[in-house]
């Protein structure tokens, strides 16, 4: 633990062991607190490390990728243990370093994409998911169909499309200072043999399960289309032709950069 670091403020013996005790017990490692590194899981060293930072009540705690070297289920739990750490201490601000848009989604509530040294895009996780600016941010931030079109008819708050022949309304973007403009889709918006005004004609070449979604693919012209079905729907066979379609405030415009 930190003691060294509290013993150089001087603070007196009751109150560093006491600040030890309550940081242990925020990270969940109370019942470790006699053991030595070499006696400690992965995990549980990542938390002894956050417990320690924690000691000297910093006004900011800086986690640079502090899961990478955990397995998927340490990860897991982790993530788990810092969304609560952040609700019990609403007054420490952390800064957490990531490459992994799971991670960043999942904890953050501010989020700044970085792209070559400078800020590329920001946030919240919600918004850079479902309205990203651009083709980097939409495809940092899990999978997306991203769709060249051209805008037919652009107004203040959404704007008619046309991709390989087919006219589709988009909600909250009209496209007017968009260069390069794409169609952005994520897989789980596309629905197959759907009802409504945006409707693209295409036909299936993959069908992958996937546990909790079945990852369909099909071809509408010259390009690919990636759409989720729920498990335990029936996907279409391989070769049939469908309807793909998705409702309009499930999309949005992005600029090709």
């Amino acid at each position: 633990m930190q003691i060294r670091a509290l013993s150089a403020r001087r603070l007196p013996k009751r109150e560093i062991a006491e600040r030890v005790a309550d940081c242990l017990g925020l990270v969940g490692m109370s019942a470790f607190i006699g053991r030595y590194p070499r006696e400690l899981s992965g995990g549980q060293q990542q938390r002894v490390a956050i417990a320690r930072a924690l000691a000297i009540r910093p006004p900011v705690l800086l986690l640079d990728e502090p899961l990478s070297a955990l397995d998927a289920p340490l990860r897991a739990g982790l993530l788990e243990e810092l969304r609560s750490l952040h609700a019990r201490l609403p007054e420490l601000a952390i800064v957490y370093v990531t490459h992994d848009q799971g991670e960043a989604i999942a904890l953050g509530h501010q989020i700044a994409l970085m792209r070559d040294g400078r800020i590329a895009a920001s946030g919240t996780p919600r918004g850079l998911y479902e309205t990203p600016e651009h083709r980097y941010a939409a495809e940092f931030f899990g999978q997306a169909n991203l769709l060249p079109i051209r805008i037919e008819i652009a107004q203040h708050d959404s704007a008619e499309v046309s991709f390989e022949g087919h006219r589709l309304t988009v909600m909250g973007a009209s496209g007017h200072a968009i260069a390069r403009p794409l169609l952005c889709v994520r897989p789980h918006a596309l629905d197959i043999d759907a009802t409504g005004s945006n409707r693209i004609a295409a036909r299936i070449v993959g069908v992958q399960w996937m546990g909790a979604v079945q990852r369909v693919q099909a071809v509408a012209g010259a390009h690919l289309l990636r759409i989720d079905l729920p498990a335990g729907r029936e996907a279409p066979a391989i070769g049939a032709d469908v309807t793909v379609g998705f409702a309009p405030e499930r999309a949005c415009l992005v600029a090709d950069t």
